[in-house]
């Protein structure tokens, strides 16, 4: 194979890649949960 079909054909796959990873990411956003930290007395204590 010449090397600017190679050239090509990586770019090609490099592009898919990365175009498919955005598609997937907008698609299947990772689902929200709701995060309980329990505060110490000493951070709710005013000044």
């Amino acid at each position: 194979m010449p090397d600017t079909l190679k050239f090509i054909l990586v770019i090609l796959f490099v592009g898919g890649a990365v175009y498919g990873g955005a598609w997937a990411l907008a698609h299947f956003p990772p689902e929200q949960t709701e995060i309980v930290k329990p505060l110490s007395s000493e951070k709710l204590r005013q000044k």
